[in-house]
């Protein structure tokens, strides 16, 4: 892990916010111990909160590989028994992109101001089909490290700038890591100039009461499942949990990512994923190489 001293974001001042337990299934999958503690922080200037020390590349290598696969599943359901064979199919099924995608299209058909996209690029976008349908005749092309098979009408590409893409996409990827302005900006190099950058991430709020309460089912399901989980999991910590989420966006500090990586924003909003009460949406931005 790599601990930080500002924002990874814009660089700015942080502090610390609480102290958060990693969850029982990432100690065990990255680090094979038992759950520690780190620190939830908040940068002073943008507002960005994450957690401190962060995740490198080889440690994010070790959570998701072989993500959702059966190895995967069967681990993490040891720690966490709502992880159930269904869930995680639900994770990425077709109704899930088909309201995914759903949101998406009046976003591109007001932003894109008529310009006519010939080749996208889903970047990390596990099989890519989430740009199935959204862009009439355009060559689909998908970038990923964990090699997933492409979905039938998607290209595989190990040279991202060699798509020569009129929009990339990054959706529900930056999250996960450590130092997403690096990986946006690697994004920004794989652009032509002028090329557009679409960024979406959850909209979370880590000291929510919804987060917080969830948090506390998920510590007593934990500890009955597994009671010798207990004394390590009943800690306040546990409330502000790191999980496979390390980043918490909203649409200032998504603006902010793209401004600080060196792309021009465009547009940017939010929308909800699905009419429950529980769902805290999802921010994006467009944006432009310059």
């Amino acid at each position: 892990m790599t601990e930080v001293s500002t924002c990874v974001i814009c660089d700015g001042p942080i502090r610390q916010l609480k102290r958060a337990l990693v969850a029982p299934f990432l100690a065990k999958r990255i680090w094979n111990r038992e759950p520690f503690c780190i620190d939830l922080v908040r940068c002073e200037s943008c507002g960005f909160m994450f957690y401190n020390p962060r995740l490198d590349d080889a440690e994010l290598q070790r959570a998701y590989g072989g993500y959702r696969s059966d190895e995967y599943r069967n681990m993490r359901r040891s720690f966490e028994p709502w992880y159930t064979a269904k869930f995680n199919a639900n994770l990425a099924c077709a109704a899930h992109y088909q309201t995914r995608r759903a949101k998406l299209a009046p976003i591109f058909n007001q932003h894109l101001d008529g310009r006519r996209i010939q080749r996208v690029l889903d970047y990390g976008g596990d099989h890519g089909d989430l740009m199935l349908g959204l862009f009439g005749e355009a060559d689909l092309f998908l970038y990923d490290i964990s090699g997933a098979e492409p979905a039938t009408g998607v290209t595989s590409t190990s040279d991202p700038a060699g798509c020569k893409a009129d929009l990339i996409i990054n959706s529900n990827v930056l999250e996960h890591v450590g130092f997403p302005r690096l990986l946006v900006e690697q994004i920004l190099r794989a652009a032509p100039v002028g090329g557009l950058v679409f960024l979406e991430v959850p909209c979370e709020a880590a000291l929510g009461m919804k987060r917080i309460a969830r948090r506390f089912a998920q510590m007593v399901i934990m500890a009955a499942a597994k009671p010798s989980l207990a004394p390590q999991v009943f800690r306040p910590a546990t409330l502000y949990m790191m999980h496979e989420h390390v980043n918490y966006f909203t649409e200032e500090t998504i603006t902010t990512l793209m401004r600080c990586s060196g792309g021009k924003v465009i547009a940017s909003g939010k929308y909800p994923l699905v009419a429950t009460a529980g769902d805290e949406g999802v921010v994006w931005c467009l944006g432009r190489k310059q």
